[in-house]
């Protein structure tokens, strides 16, 4: 596994904020550039051994929907064995590896029980879960990738993350980004309809006066009009990044030996975010820079 998704995973289980199947269905949701937010609720019930009751692994449990996140069928009636194939070989794998896909089996702890919570504090059971969680989101991710139902971490990371350092992925252009969908959630909600109740609604709230204009911006919101800044180009037209990256033959500018450089075309406080950008990219890494930045906000 790439170290950024070992780190993820062990910075999540050690904050206490989500438990071993949700934070094996965020990873695998992440790298698929899915929304983890209202997905990882349903890992819930499946952490600690199926709620504490010494059943399924959660890591193996959020695998299991991870795989099902992606290589599912999307309509009813579709085809269910590529899900069906990908989830059996997953569980020999992690089989293979443990032992048992059974949390009592994986750790000796009844969950239920006073000692057996004290058991998993008292001889850190925990690192053994971590273990667990990478290796499930390790052996997801790479079936996946192996049969075509996410691409290559680097390939995704480049189709998202701009040259400049600049995520595509969250920008409010961006085909399948999460402004992008969020926007085509609210038009399906509000319907084709929803004009003339504007118009009624505004005598009892005059924000309402203004719907065809915020339908007009939702129009655009929902179109993802963009693809990211290396194959349509960038909203903002003066930047040069994306145009000098292909001159040159790098994916980032920190991997030119120019850099950093005045041809960028960018004002002074953007300037200053490419720059800072791409030092960060040149330290970490573009993908653990990408995974790092993705769940937060373009415009905080």
């Amino acid at each position: 596994m790439h170290d950024h998704l070992h780190t993820a995973a062990a910075d999540l289980f050690n904050s206490g904020d989500l438990y071993c199947a949700e934070i094996v269905l965020k990873l695998i949701a992440e790298a698929g550039g899915r929304d983890p937010r209202p997905l990882t609720p349903l890992a819930t019930g499946f952490c600690s051994g199926m709620a504490r009751t010494c059943g399924q692994c959660g890591a193996v449990s959020g695998a299991v929907m991870g795989i099902g996140l992606h290589a599912g069928r999307t309509e009813p009636g579709g085809e269910y064995d590529p899900a069906y194939g990908l989830v059996q070989e997953f569980q020999d794998k992690f089989r293979d590896a443990f032992g048992s896909i059974n949390c009592f089996d994986l750790t000796g702890c009844d969950f239920a029980t006073p000692e057996g919570q004290a058991r998993f504090r008292d001889e850190n059971i925990k690192a053994r879960c971590i273990e667990y969680v990478v290796r499930a989101v390790d052996i997801a991710l790479n079936l996946l990738r192996d049969t075509g139902h996410l691409p290559d971490e680097a390939a995704f990371v480049r189709s998202r993350l701009a040259p400049c350092g600049l995520l595509c992925a969250t920008c409010l252009a961006f085909d399948g980004g999460p402004i992008q969908q969020s926007a085509s959630a609210l038009k399906a909600a509000l319907g084709d309809n929803f004009t003339p109740y504007a118009e009624r609604f505004a005598a009892m709230n005059p924000a309402f006066g203004n719907f065809a204009a915020f339908r007009e911006l939702l129009d655009y919101l929902a179109s993802g009009s963009c693809t990211g800044c290396r194959e349509a180009g960038c909203l903002f037209k003066s930047c040069a990044v994306p145009a000098c990256a292909r001159e040159r033959g790098v994916n980032y500018c920190f991997q030119c030996a120019d850099f950093p450089c005045d041809r960028h075309g960018m004002p002074a406080p953007l300037a200053e975010r490419w720059q800072a950008n791409n030092e960060a990219m040149r330290h970490l890494g573009p993908a653990p820079w990408f995974f790092t930045r993705h769940p937060k906000p373009r415009y905080p």
